[in-house]
């Protein structure tokens, strides 16, 4: 699957599921955390980044799309990951966890649309949009980040 979408010269970091292992043989670095060790940051190396979008991807499909179908996900995936990409960095505010300790929380700010739409030409440049066999749509990307 991450065969067809992300380049071989990409760098994958994941956690240590199996089935990122097997996969990440066939690019050019992998590297993983160990949750089972509590190694959650190692350096630049997290998943914090892709667990925040998978989690924006539930949300979006439950307050937005309502369903999003296998033949046109990547559609859907496109979409929510240029809205993510379009976040400035706001600001960071101290905030307070259940259990009383002080996290810094990042704070982020929306761009208008107006001022996406640039954004959102340039980012089509120099690729192709095909249709599929069975009526969906498909997009080879040259970058992909996974954490």
């Amino acid at each position: 699957m991450f065969e067809e979408t992300v380049e071989p010269t990409a760098y994958l970091m994941s956690d240590e599921a199996k089935a990122f292992m097997s996969a990440g043989q066939n690019f050019a670095a992998h590297v993983t955390v160990t949750y089972s060790q509590k190694d959650y940051v190692r350096g630049i190396v997290h998943v914090n980044s892709v667990e925040g979008f998978n989690d924006r991807v539930r949300r979006t499909e439950v307050g937005v799309f309502y369903h999003i179908r296998n033949d046109h996900a990547n559609i859907y995936l496109n979409e929510i990951g240029f809205r993510w990409s379009q976040r400035p960095v706001a600001g960071q505010a101290i905030r307070q966890t259940r259990k009383g300790r002080s996290k810094v929380q990042t704070l982020w700010d929306r761009i208008p649309t107006a001022l996406q739409i640039p954004a959102a030409c340039r980012s089509i440049v120099g690729r192709q949009i095909r249709r599929t066999r069975n009526g969906g749509i498909t997009i080879k990307s040259s970058t992909a980040v996974f954490g």
